[in-house]
């Protein structure tokens, strides 16, 4: 007979504190564009009373300059996240961003420093300059970016080109809407103009087709270029907006501004505006939540039971790619933000050799909904220090500890280990605080034999544990030694042990002598015991 892996059956203990768980002047702008200070000052007077006139008739107008289009499934419609700014490098400097795609602005001009300017210049009634502002433009409400070039060249030079930016391929929400591309009319006094704009588009290196669609009756487009033919119009209508539609996903927007010559050689500025951009943006969630002191080992975060800080999360991929990776904070908590919709893994790294993971260290988390958010992946970890500090409980472990054969030892190699697959307890503690005691014999046992157990207890917590009982049963093929039990270092209340014979009631130790009492049972009321004592419980065997 072999005595390996004898199991304790059952051991109880109550846990009382377990718990389950702004301005007028914006009106004028198209009007005083067009005319020079000083000698022009009177008419522009006059007509800017009468561009209020109008504005004011019309003020109810639905501009209707963007058509809504339908999103990529796992995108959402997003604004670009421009802010009013002036000059060229207060607009370029800004981190624009719509719901994680970054997006950036630059400008070029074909004469440098003499095409955009970053300074803002009053003209009579207007103000000239590259900026962004929330002034209505296109009919449409801001913030509405507007560049020019050529304030007041005789010929206006030169040209400029904006360059939108996106760090990844991204589709329109609606289309992207150039506004106020018109030229001179009656009211501009011979100061000849025309707005001519070209549009590129690429994905990467890669060309895509764009189409342009004329909102209102100033302009003409052909094929991707769109030139002013009409009247400028008011600054409150859409007239001379135009709906650019790229054919594909894009990385870069190109809008080439420069003088048209189909009406006379250019005398006077030109200035175009964009109006918000809106594209399909990754719909985004949010995983995380805790890593937590598992006190009581149960796989959930039970009331006292505090975070881990500093622990190490990974977040991969559904094809197992690491895409990120973070801390928890001093109160274990954590967070991948910004997450696109999709299936991804998340693994809770050990935090040290001192723990041991009482719940799945690697977990999937399935975003499926815009803005959703999975706050419920929980990581627990045990300590494994001797007496650390948690929750009360104790832990168990039963060892060989001995063997004689007609009074004298068997030699026995204590070096030697071997965990007890039917106890997981044996399994948690790191080598250094394995008890004294090994699994099996290298001499084979006989009969007469005697063999010595021990069970070893180690409780753990920050109070004391009451009313601990123990039950173990006495192996088949064997037979308990009289007056061999020995208890070490019990709590207060506790009794020396005594030997129920099979014949005999287990009284109060009948809910815990679970299996056959054929060969009887040792049983130990240990009392209420402090937190981080260790002792253990003692007996003798003979083999049948």
């Amino acid at each position: 007979m072999n005595p390996l892996f004898i199991p304790i059956q059952k051991i109880l203990h109550r846990n009382p504190h377990h718990l389950q768980q702004e301005s007028s002047q914006v009106n004028y702008r198209s009007w005083g564009r067009k005319f020079k200070p000083l000698q022009f000052c009177f008419l522009a007077s006059t007509l800017a009373v009468t561009h209020i006139a109008l504005f004011a008739t019309i003020s109810h107008q639905k501009a209707v300059a963007q058509t809504q289009t339908t999103c990529p499934v796992g995108t959402i419609p997003t604004n670009v996240n421009w802010q009013p700014a002036t000059g060229v490098e207060a607009i370029t400097a800004q981190n624009l961003n719509a719901g994680g795609v970054g997006v950036r602005l630059s400008f070029a001009e074909s004469i440098p420093g003499q095409v955009i300017e970053s300074n803002l210049v009053q003209f009579g009634n207007e103000v000239y300059g590259t900026r962004i502002d929330n002034d209505v433009y296109g009919g449409l409400p801001g913030p509405n970016l507007r560049f020019h070039i050529g304030i007041g060249k005789a010929p206006a030079p030169g040209s400029a080109t904006l360059t939108i930016t996106f760090d990844r391929p991204i589709t329109f929400a609606s289309p992207l809407t150039l506004l106020d591309v018109d030229r001179d009319g009656v009211r501009d006094l011979g100061f000849t103009f025309q707005d001519r704009v070209t549009v590129n588009a690429f994905n990467g290196d890669a060309a895509v087709g764009v189409t342009l669609n004329s909102v209102g009756n100033t302009t003409r487009v052909t094929g991707n270029v769109v030139v002013g033919i009409n009247e400028n119009s008011l600054p409150s209508r859409p007239d001379g907006n135009v709906a650019i539609t790229p054919a594909g996903a894009v990385t870069r927007i190109q809008i080439l501004y420069e003088p048209g010559t189909e009406f006379g050689a250019p005398r006077q500025d030109e200035t175009i505006g964009i109006a918000p951009i809106r594209l399909c943006a990754p719909a985004f969630g949010r995983i995380g939540d805790t890593v937590f002191s598992d006190r009581n080992a149960n796989g959930v975060q039970d009331e006292g039971e505090s975070g881990i800080p500093n622990a190490t999360l990974i977040l991969r991929d559904a094809n197992g790619q690491e895409i990120r990776r973070t801390t928890t904070n001093s109160n274990g908590i954590y967070g991948f933000p910004n997450l696109p919709l999709g299936t991804y893994t998340v693994e809770a790294i050990r935090p040290s050799n001192e723990f041991n993971a009482t719940t799945n260290t690697t977990l999937t988390a399935n975003l499926t909904q815009p803005n959703q958010e999975l706050l419920n992946i929980d990581f627990g970890f045990r300590s494994t220090r001797l007496g650390a500090a948690d929750t009360p409980n104790i832990r168990l472990i039963k060892r060989i500890t001995g063997a004689s054969r007609n009074g004298q030892a068997i030699p026995v190699n204590f070096n030697t280990f071997v965990a007890d697959p039917n106890n997981n307890n044996d399994d948690t503690l790191p080598q250094p605080e394995r008890f004294l005691g090994v699994p099996n014999l290298e001499t084979p046992l006989q009969s007469g034999d005697t063999v010595e157990y021990t069970v070893y207890f180690l409780t753990e917590g920050n109070e004391n544990i009451r009313n601990i009982r123990l039950c173990d049963l006495i192996p088949n093929e064997t037979t308990y030694v009289n007056n061999s039990i020995a208890v070490n270092n019990a709590g207060s209340g506790a009794d020396n042990g005594r030997f129920l014979s099979p014949l005999a009631p287990l009284q109060e130790y009948s809910n815990i002598c679970n299996g056959s009492n054929n060969n009887g049972a040792v049983v130990v009321n240990l009392g209420t015991i402090p937190a981080g004592q260790f002792g253990f419980v003692r007996f003798r065997v003979s083999v049948n």
